[in-house]
């Protein structure tokens, strides 16, 4: 039996179900769905002890993947919110976080998807909330932008890593629970190795191998 046939079989849930849109629907079939495929160090930490959950693992281990997830399920959950995508260059941008096999247009179900502005790093949901693509190899384009929260994809490989880290650090202070996904792979930085040093304070530290 599937997650969602057995939550159905509560009455209460099922009620609440029942009472959903279509679009609302596809959105929960969409998280089971994930939470049901997903490994273990792809899963979110619990708690509201954190404000950055920092994935260091190998090639394969599925760091794009997650962060997709985890980002546009946040994005849906929290109508008309702001979140940030950024990894090393323009081109990282578009093909590995928004169009990759595992970015944000794969796995957000097309129904609940406004409109892609492939230019301007845009996506746009149904529900107001917007995701927006800038690339770490122009820093300065951190400065004036807001945001609730945010995806660092392959943080040890940004050529400005502390000057862009800082502008982020600026503008995340939307809302009042900020979060920030980085995934990378593990490089000796001295902000990959402050970031793990933190772990179990502001930060939860997720390791995995690579998978092949």
């Amino acid at each position: 039996m599937s997650d969602i046939a057995e939550l159905l079989a509560d009455p209460e849930v099922k009620a609440a179900f029942d009472q959903a849109t279509p679009e609302q629907k596809l959105a929960y079939a969409w998280r089971l769905t994930w939470l049901q495929q997903a490994h273990r160090h792809q899963i979110m930490p619990t708690g509201d002890w954190w404000s950055i959950w920092a994935v260091i693992a190998g090639r394969g281990a599925g760091k794009t993947r997650l962060a997709a997830e985890q980002i546009g399920w946040w994005a849906w959950e929290q109508p008309k919110t702001r979140w940030l995508g950024a990894a090393p260059t323009s081109s990282d941008v578009r093909a590995t976080a928004f169009e990759g096999d595992s970015g944000l247009l794969a796995v957000i179900p097309k129904a609940l998807i406004e409109d892609y502005n492939k230019t301007a790093h845009e996506l746009r949901l149904i529900n107001g909330s917007l995701i927006k693509g800038i690339p770490a190899s122009e820093p300065e384009r951190f400065r004036g932008p807001q945001f609730h929260g945010a995806w660092l994809d392959e943080l040890a490989a940004w050529d400005y890593i502390q000057e862009a880290w800082d502008q982020i650090q600026f503008g995340v202070r939307l809302g009042t629970s900020t979060k920030i996904i980085v995934t990378t792979t593990p490089r000796p930085k001295d902000l990959i190795v402050d970031l793990i040093g933190r772990d179990g304070d502001d930060v939860a530290v997720t390791t995995a191998s690579t998978y092949t």
